[in-house]
C-alpha cells in the first residue's frame, strides 16, 4: 500500500504549506517595510486567542521581509531578549559587521622573540548604541532591520526596555520595524503601560476567523500536495469542525490524513480524525486556557451552556444571580482572553473551537 508524507503541521509556529487568510496582512507588512520610515504597518501587533496563527503570521512575515533583501530577528518576551537580539544580529548581518577583537597589541620585542598581547575588554556599549552602531553600517547596504516579537507581556522588563528605546529608532528615520503578537489581554496590558504609551499608535490587528470558503480550499490544496484527495462531503465535515481555526485546520488535517493510506480521505477518516483533533485541542489549548480563568470566569462560561448558539448578557446575569454590571466585568475579561466575542448588542459567542464541548462534557455530567 503507497504511503503518502502528512503535509499537515499542527506544531506551534511551524509555517504550513498553505498559509490560509492573512495573505493581506502580510502584504500591509511587507508593503510597509518597502515604503520607507515613517509607514505605520512598520509597528503592527496582532492580537488572538492561543492557536490563532499569531506565531505562524511572524515567521511567515519575516521570511517575506529576508526575501526583500531585510534582516529579520525573532524572540519572545522575556529576560533574555536584548542580548538574543544582538546574537542574532551579529550572526545574520557578520557579512557586513566588523569582525570583534578582544585584545591589543601592546608592545613589540626588537630581539625578534614576538610581540606580547594583552587580553583588554573594551567597556561595553549600551544596548541602544550597539543597535544604533549595526543599522548605520546596515544603512550603508540599504539593508533595513525587523524585528519580531512573540508572547508580549507588559511585566517583562527588558520587553518594556526594548520598547522604550524603539521609539526612538523610529524618531530617528531608522530603516527598522517592529512587528509583535500576543493574546488579546497581555496586548491591553501593554497599551496601560504609562511608560510605553507610543505603543498605543501602534496597528492592533486582532486575528479574526478564516472564512468556510478559504478553509476549504487550503486543506483540499494541502491534501492535493501530498498526492492524494478528499471526499466532498468529508471536506465540507473537516473545515466545518476547525471553526475557522488556523489550529484546528492543521490539527483536524493532520489526523484525518493519517487515518487511511488510501489515495482518498473519506468521511469516516475525517470523523476519526475529528476525535483525535478534540483530544488534542482539549490538552494543548483549552485545558491551559481554563487554567488561566479565575472561578467567575467560569461560572459565567458555564452560564451560555444551555443556550444554542448565541448568550444573552440578561440571560447570563440571571444564571449568574449577579448584577448587569458585574456580568459585564467579567465579559470583558473572557473577550480580553479571546475565549468569547461579542455577536451584536448585549450577546456573546464562544470564540474557540470545541470549547463549549469540553465544559458541557465536564460541567454537565
Amino acid at each position: 500500500m503507497m504511503q503518502y508524507s502528512n503535509p499537515f503541521t499542527p506544531v506551534f509556529g511551524n509555517e504550513p504549506p498553505i498559509l490560509a487568510g492573512r495573505s493581506q496582512l502580510i502584504d500591509n507588512v511587507i508593503n510597509g517595510l518597502e515604503s520607507g520610515p515613517g509607514e505605520p504597518n512598520r509597528i503592527t501587533i496582532f492580537t488572538g486567542p492561543r492557536g490563532s496563527g499569531k506565531t505562524v503570521l511572524l515567521t511567515a512575515i519575516a521570511n517575506k521581509a529576508e526575501e526583500i533583501g531585510w534582516i529579520a530577528v525573532h524572540t519572545s518576551a522575556s529576560e533574555q531578549m536584548l542580548a538574543q537580539f544582538i546574537e542574532q544580529i551579529e550572526r545574520q548581518a557578520s557579512s557586513f559587521l566588523p569582525k570583534k577583537s578582544k585584545s591589543k597589541i601592546t608592545g613589540l620585542q626588537v630581539s625578534g622573540v614576538g610581540f606580547q598581547r594583552e587580553i583588554k575588554d573594551e567597556k561595553p556599549l549600551t544596548w541602544r548604541a550597539q543597535i544604533e552602531a549595526y543599522l548605520e553600517i546596515l544603512a550603508e547596504q540599504n539593508i533595513g532591520l525587523l524585528f519580531t516579537v512573540d508572547e508580549i507581556m507588559s511585566d517583562c522588563k527588558e520587553m518594556v526596555e526594548f520598547i522604550s528605546t524603539f521609539q526612538f529608532f523610529i524618531r530617528e528615520k531608522r530603516n527598522v520595524a517592529l512587528i509583535m503578537a500576543g493574546l488579546p489581554n497581555k496586548v491591553l496590558q501593554m497599551f496601560q503601560n504609562s511608560s510605553i504609551s507610543f505603543l498605543r499608535r501602534a496597528f492592533n490587528r486582532r486575528l479574526d476567523p478564516i472564512s468556510m470558503p478559504e478553509v476549504r480550499a487550503v486543506i483540499k490544496k494541502t491534501v492535493e500536495l501530498a498526492g492524494r484527495n478528499i471526499e466532498t462531503n468529508a471536506l465540507e465535515e473537516a473545515a466545518e469542525k476547525t471553526q475557522g481555526f488556523p489550529f484546528m485546520i492543521q490539527l483536524i488535517g493532520y489526523h484525518s490524513f493519517n487515518q487511511s493510506n488510501r489515495k482518498t480521505i473519506s468521511l469516516d477518516n475525517v470523523n476519526d480524525g475529528i476525535e483525535e483533533a478534540k483530544y488534542d485541542m482539549e490538552r494543548m489549548i483549552l485545558d491551559i486556557s481554563l487554567f488561566e480563568l479565575s472561578d467567575m470566569d467560569i461560572r459565567f462560561l458555564k452560564a451560555m451552556l444551555n443556550d444554542e448558539d448565541l448568550s444573552r448578557m440578561s440571560d447570563i446575569t440571571k444564571r449568574m444571580k449577579t448584577s448587569a454590571s458585574n456580568a459585564s466585568h467579567y465579559k470583558r475579561r473572557l473577550v480580553n482572553q479571546g475565549l468569547l466575542s461579542e455577536a451584536g448588542r448585549g450577546k456573546v459567542i464562544f470564540s474557540m473551537p470545541m470549547m463549549k464541548d469540553m465544559l458541557q462534557e465536564k460541567f454537565q455530567k
